[in-house]
């Protein structure tokens, strides 16, 4: 053979070998950094849920403590009306102080008149929608 091919051929293979070592690795790289693409997404997805969960729990824990402090007030007007006198009769009629206290009715539903059933049952459904 000829030397020139010979020396052509050598110089053909370092090309290709030298090739080959670049984009190997290159190619690794690439398919890493996807496959950490894909990963950091499933975890910016998962936080995402888990946030979420939080933060309905959290309202929920809003909604429950702001009827507590509702009640809370309700409570504290009641004591004041008892301490003023005003609702003597509520406690002629009643032999356990935890029965006033217990009471879920307000003054001023005493002092509505008589409703049907199928009101107060309306008055029930628009209240669960409401909360």
């Amino acid at each position: 053979m000829d030397t020139g091919l010979i020396i052509a051929i050598v110089i053909a293979a370092i090309v290709l070998i030298a090739l080959v070592a670049f984009l190997i690795p290159r190619a690794r790289r690439v398919r890493e950094e996807r496959q950490l693409e894909r990963r950091r997404g499933a975890v910016v997805d998962r936080h995402r849920e888990v946030a979420e969960e939080r933060q309905s729990r959290a309202e929920l824990a809003e909604r429950h403590a702001a009827r507590e402090r509702a009640e809370a007030d309700l409570h504290e007007a009641r004591a004041r009306v008892h301490e003023r006198g005003l609702a003597d009769d509520e406690l002629r009629d009643a032999d356990d102080p935890d029965e006033v206290v217990g009471r879920r009715e307000t003054f001023v539903d005493r002092d509505q008149p008589e409703r049907t059933e199928g009101a107060e049952a309306t008055e029930r459904d628009e209240a669960t929608r409401e909360r």
